[in-house]
């Protein structure tokens, strides 16, 4: 996905959840999928997601990390667990987290010095 396209989907994210004033930032990470900051009100999306997942793993990841900002927690507790099964159900968000770890892990593989190598 192109980085317009995820800013676009981040503004239309954040309007559907009744958020201003926040930010993403599409930045490298070595070990997150995205974080949030409360005290800029920033997402921070790793780059390498932007490479490697789909249209709907990228939203679930945006809106994963904006519902943390609008209930103002960064745990996931019942309001956390409520906004977001608004829009997903258990199975949908378990296939989806799945998918997310399954794309970094061939992405690492793919990327590993080790790989196709030869001996």
């Amino acid at each position: 996905m192109k980085r317009k396209q995820v800013i676009r989907l981040f503004k239309k994210m954040a309007k559907e959840l009744g958020l201003e004033n926040v930010k993403i930032r599409i930045v490298p990470m070595k070990s997150k999928v995205a974080s949030i900051s409360f005290k800029t009100r920033t997402l921070r999306l790793n780059r390498n997601a932007v490479k490697v997942l789909n249209e709907e793993q990228l939203k679930f990841v945006i809106l994963h990390e904006l519902i943390h900002i609008k209930v103002k927690d960064a745990n996931h507790g019942s309001l956390f667990l409520k906004e977001l099964r608004k829009r997903y159900s258990e199975e949908e968000i378990e296939q989806i987290e799945l998918g997310i770890i399954e794309a970094f892990i061939k992405e690492k593989i793919s990327n590993s010095k080790f790989h196709s190598q030869s001996t």
